[in-house]
């Protein structure tokens, strides 16, 4: 039905005659009336409001009405309880909460009668909160005003007592929150002396709520929650030195967010006239703004994991810097440093050929695979080598975090074009040492073996297969690429996680406590490996669940029969050295060129995707909107695809 004036009119009358029940169905139906069509559709809204303005305005009967039916409603459910949860982090923990939500997913909560929160969450929809906050806020103070006007005293009187227990309940919470042992921990003076988290409740309980005859003097509960607020900005600080987990964050983000509110209903505790009612306003949003997002899933990992993902990136991003070379030097480093790597992979790849030939047991042969690769990565890493694969998403994490410290976006993109240079530079060496050391090595494995003891560790089917595996017409071989670099951006998320996990538990400091390794391996050795762990620790982790998650999302698709297989540019090499071994000329110029453009072009999805995904990641963990973290994206990897046509039109105008 289209809207008309009448309508409003029509639920006003009815107010008037009909006294409010349990439901409050007409107040709803007023709900219902003011919505516009689209809730973007912000003239439309305004327009409704005006209307029932001028129909309140005129008709002093309709206001008494509305009134009456708005206070009944606000003090039989309980405002006070919403006032002190809504838009807030519950207090039951984390993983507690998370389950809770779940549940409530699959099996929704019944709707409480009393509660005032449950029946905004059936009235308003998630996105009135666009129309509400975008109406002029004039007209909010008007309807307000027109409403506030010859209230009953006994109405105002409980509307006063439900707003002062909404403060000292939530007075209590942030009390009871100081005394968690999560942020003892991280600050011991708390325990130690006057700790404003108990002192905001005996000034808000004494001097403020115990205060009803006039406003009240907020000045000193105001230096209090300040104070507050400095531990917790102090918490946050230290989180790169000291670490952080999910349970300290959800609790920092709930204290937050119940200090800024405490501070909210202090300030319109003790102001009146039109600063009150614009702090009223503001109030309403901000409770629209949270309707049906009290149970959702998306927004407890949004306001509670994006602190520890920052955390993890920033992480990723310090070991990121290690991955650049600056001059020619530290080019050639990185050079021989993946000529190593590539050694090393030659020899995985040669293993896991074995291994398969080996017919285990589907399970064993999963397993021997995945320590195959896992155990080489690690020992590629503790020699200092370079797998090239590596660097785009440790590299993204630090661009994204460089990128975000940076103020202006003229300073953002001279930036990004200093970072475009210096990682393709340092990515093209990177894959050549990969690529040629790892095919040579190959190629030499083959023929060594050929030549000394007359042996062929692969037969000509299995060498068809591995041509077949890089080759370029195979276009799940380009998926199965994407997968690889799945795994490439999850294991840098890993490596931020355990390095991350490694300050905030303290792990090297506790393992030096233990005391039976010493007696094994000696003191000295054990000393060397907790100092080890302590600056390696994410980087072991990370690489070694690369190489679980390469060996077991194959073993997975095989058993499973779904297509899920992985592709990596410097074992694609290594297998395509093996092939042509063993194929010779057999093999035709058209496979070999097909197989030698399929390696290349599985590197390009393996290091593109990977970048992506940590490039992303990293700008969202940095609070960039995701419009801005889209735009920069889109903007980085465009400029990281065209950098070899710079490169190559650069070599030919010298």
């Amino acid at each position: 039905m289209d809207y008309t004036p009448e309508y409003l009119e029509r639920a006003l009358k009815r107010m008037m005659q009909e006294p409010a029940n349990d439901q409050h169905a007409l107040m709803w139906r007023l709900f219902f009336l003011l919505r516009p069509k689209n809730c973007r559709d912000i003239t439309s809204a305004t327009q409704k409001l005006a209307d029932l303005l001028g129909l309140i305005e005129r008709n002093p009967d309709y206001a008494t009405a509305l009134r009456t039916h708005l206070f009944s409603l606000i003090n039989q459910k309980q405002i006070s309880e919403l006032l002190m949860s809504a838009d807030i982090l519950p207090t039951h923990s984390f993983a507690g909460e998370f389950s809770r939500r779940l549940q409530f997913k699959l099996l929704p909560p019944l709707p409480l009668t009393h509660s005032l929160r449950d029946w905004l969450d059936n009235t308003l929809r998630e996105d009135d909160s666009v129309w509400i906050g975008g109406i002029d806020p004039s007209l909010w103070q008007r309807l307000f005003i027109t409403l506030k006007t010859d209230v009953p005293a006994a109405d105002f009187d409980q509307l006063n007592i439900n707003f002062r227990e909404a403060i000292n309940g939530l007075s209590h919470r942030i009390a009871a929150a100081g005394l968690e042992q999560e942020l003892l921990a991280r600050e011991p003076e708390l325990s130690q002396h006057a700790s404003p988290f108990l002192a905001q409740h005996e000034e808000i309980a004494t001097r403020i709520l115990g205060n009803t005859d006039q406003l009240p003097d907020i000045a000193q509960a105001q230096v209090l929650i300040e104070q507050c607020q400095e531990v917790l900005n102090r918490i946050a600080r230290n989180v790169a030195h000291q670490g952080t987990s999910i349970e300290l964050t959800h609790l920092r983000v709930r204290l937050e967010q119940q200090l800024a509110r405490l501070d909210l209903l202090l300030r319109i505790l003790s102001t009146d006239g039109l600063a009150q009612l614009d702090l009223i306003i503001s109030l309403f949003v901000t409770i629209s703004d949270s309707t049906r997002e009290r149970y959702s899933i998306r927004r407890l990992l949004r306001d509670t994991t994006q602190q520890l993902a920052y955390q993890i990136t920033q992480h990723a991003g310090h070991t990121g810097e290690h991955y650049v070379a600056e001059d020619r030097s530290a080019l050639f480093s990185m050079f021989y440093s993946a000529s190593g790597a590539g050694i090393i992979i030659a020899v995985m790849a040669l293993l896991k050929i074995f291994i398969a030939k080996s017919h285990f047991l589907p399970l064993q042969e999963a397993a021997l695979v995945s320590l195959n690769y896992a155990f080489g990565f690690v020992l590629v890493y503790m020699l200092g080598l370079t797998i090239a694969t590596k660097q785009p998403a440790m590299t993204a994490s630090w661009m994204a975090q460089t990128l975000t410290q940076l103020r202006t976006e003229a300073s953002q993109f001279k930036a990004l074009q200093t970072f475009i240079q210096q990682v393709f530079k340092s990515q093209l060496m990177a894959i050549l040492g990969n690529l040629i050391f790892a095919f040579l090595t190959a190629f030499a494995i083959m023929a060594v073996a050929d030549h000394f003891w007359h042996w062929k560790p692969i037969g000509t089917d299995k060498a068809q297969i591995l041509l077949n595996e890089v080759s370029l017409l195979a276009p799940m071989n380009w998926f199965y690429a994407a997968v690889a670099a799945v795994g490439l951006f999850l294991s840098g998320v890993v490596s931020g996680y355990y390095d991350n996990k490694s300050i905030h538990e303290k792990i090297p400091q506790r393992l030096a406590l233990l005391t039976w390794p010493t007696h094994i391996i000696g003191a000295h050795l054990w000393r060397w490996i907790t100092r080890y762990v302590e600056h390696n620790l994410g980087a072991l982790a990370g690489n070694f669940f690369f190489g679980l998650y390469l060996g077991l999302v194959a073993a997975f698709g095989s058993l499973s029969g779904l297509p899920l297989d992985i592709r990596h540019i410097a074992f694609g090499a290594a297998n395509l050295a093996y092939a042509l071994f063993t194929l010779g000329w057999q093999a035709g110029w058209v496979n070999i060129t097909l197989g030698s453009l399929g390696v290349l072009a599985i590197g390009f999805i393996n290091l593109t995707v990977s970048f992506s995904l940590a490039f992303y990641l990293a700008l969202r963990a940095s609070k960039m909107s995701r419009q801005d973290a889209r735009r920069w994206l889109i903007q980085v990897v465009s400029d990281l695809l065209t950098a070899p046509w710079r490169f190559i039109a650069k070599l030919f105008r010298s």
